[in-house]
């Protein structure tokens, strides 16, 4: 093969100007070029290790952070990565910026068993052996899977024994994630509905031929743009059409903007999804003809509308806080605001009045496209409790599938259990702990609104074990008289 791989390569580049590098290729004998895969393995490994003893000497004992995950390589090796983030001494640090809060990677943990002791005590041998203090990790940034997460016997409750400071903070982003994945665990059409949205975008994105009618629907319904334009060149001219549409999103388990993006596409191209989906079945034979049948069908009932609206509604609320929540210059107090705001906007939604206003727009939908919207379930034989049930009091399901019917059955059903749902996981995963420690670390953050707030400082001091009165001396100390206080500001946000 011509790539020997990136070892080899880099060398040979690096040779054309380095006569040292050059020799080794000219010069060297067959068995003592120090070239092959062992020695380049050997390199490694020492490179690595010196890579870590200086990470663990530029640490000197700081505060940090410990983030860990779980992932699988190429090759299937199940293994734990572990990064760790701090400020670098100055006298230490190589960077010209001070005081910069540097995240740095010390590799990975080659994973046999998978359980949360497994985890926790691979975790303190490896930080032990590079000489990192467990005790001054003052927050464990681990995912919500339950290993990691379970307040029983998580690896962050494990941990607890080696870090004492060290307080549990899971991807926030990540969290809200779960909230949808939870709920749809409750609701039991929701599962449904994420299946039709997903095959829906496989459908018109895998064919041409199914997305050149999509495009085409869309044009005829004046949900695209097209423009005509005339092409010159070489004295020859060319008519052409540029159309300009939005397409369908794909819908992601493990992402939540791609959620609201996928329902958002689905719910502005309804009319488009349904005129495309109608010709092809129509236009077409075979298997094509046969799914778009299928995805008509499901797409024209009445539980599919009222749920894309509904969650087009709920996930529209929570977009804002979920763009917060990946920003690299994330505001704790702005996200505690938002996070309480959509809270309590959810819990105004939950009212009758609220649901009419969804209902009304979905049956105006459903007019305006030719929807029987109410649609009679018809059952050939009358569906009835199982005889060995008919002594008992049933609070559960008990394998007949809900029909949904009438307003009642969407507002009671559908509406209020969503709600409910993702209230509860809302507050059961930010909780007001966590809130109240992010809101305190903002303090002493530039950008953030409560910057050098002494009232809210307390709550950080005591998590760092640090002193709150000196903290706040220094606090007025730098802010100054108020002329000198706003350049201060001025100055140091600019």
């Amino acid at each position: 093969s011509s790539n020997q791989g990136n070892f080899l390569e880099i060398l040979r580049w690096a040779s054309e100007t380095d006569p040292l590098i050059k020799s080794i290729f000219e010069d060297s004998t067959g068995n003592a070029s120090y070239l092959s895969h062992d020695i380049q393995n050997e390199l490694i490994h020492i490179m690595s290790n010196e890579i870590r003893e200086e990470i663990s000497f530029m640490l000197n004992n700081n505060k940090y952070a410990l983030m860990a995950d779980e992932c699988r390589d190429i090759s299937g090796t199940q293994q734990l990565s572990i990064v760790i983030r701090f400020v670098p001494n100055s006298n230490n640090s190589t960077t010209d910026k001070k005081h910069v809060v540097k995240e740095y990677f010390l590799g990975f943990i080659p994973l046999e068993k998978f359980d949360a002791t497994t985890l926790a005590n691979n975790i303190v041998e490896f930080l032990n052996h590079w000489k990192i203090p467990l005790e001054s990790c003052i927050c464990l940034c681990f995912d919500g899977a339950s290993v990691m997460s379970s307040c029983a016997a998580g690896v962050h409750v494990l941990l607890k024994k080696y870090m004492p400071k060290g307080i549990y903070i899971n991807c926030a982003a990540h969290r809200l994630n779960l909230v949808i994945n939870d709920t749809s665990k409750v609701v039991r059409y929701m599962s449904d509905y994420f299946s039709i949205a997903s095959q829906l975008y496989s459908f018109f994105t895998e064919s041409a031929v199914t997305n050149i009618y999509f495009n085409k629907a869309q044009i005829d319904l004046g949900l695209g743009e097209y423009y005509f334009c005339i092409l010159s060149k070489c004295s020859t001219v060319a008519f052409y059409f540029i159309v300009q549409s939005s397409t369908l999103k794909l819908w992601a388990i493990t992402r939540w903007d791609s959620r609201w993006t996928a329902i958002n596409a689905v719910v502005n191209n309804f009319p488009a999804i349904l005129k495309a989906l109608s010709d092809i079945s129509e236009d077409g034979n075979g298997s094509r003809a046969t799914n778009a049948g299928g995805l008509l069908m499901h797409d024209q009932k009445s539980i599919f509308i009222v749920t894309s609206f509904i969650l087009h509604n709920f996930l529209g609320i929570i977009k804002v806080l979920s763009d917060h929540l990946k920003s690299s210059s994330l505001d704790y107090v702005r996200g505690e605001c938002l996070i309480t705001s959509v809270i309590q906007q959810l819990k105004d939604l939950r009212n009758d009045e609220s649901f009419n206003q969804i209902y009304e727009k979905v049956k105006e939908f459903c007019n305006s496209n030719d929807i029987d919207f109410v649609q009679q379930y018809r059952s050939y034989r009358t569906t009835a409790v199982p005889a060995r049930f008919q002594e008992f009091i049933i609070d559960s399901t008990i394998g007949q599938r809900e029909t949904l019917q009438t307003s009642t059955d969407y507002l009671n059903r559908l509406y209020f259990p969503l709600i409910d749902c993702m209230l509860v996981e809302l507050n059961d995963r930010f909780s007001s702990k966590t809130l109240s420690l992010m809101k305190s670390i903002s303090t002493v953050y530039p950008s953030s609104t409560s910057f050098l707030n002494t009232d809210a400082i307390d709550e950080f001091c005591c998590h760092i074990g640090g002193d709150s009165s000196a903290l706040k001396n220094e606090f007025f100390v730098i802010k100054g008289p108020p002329p000198q206080k706003k350049r201060f500001f001025e100055k140091i946000r600019n």
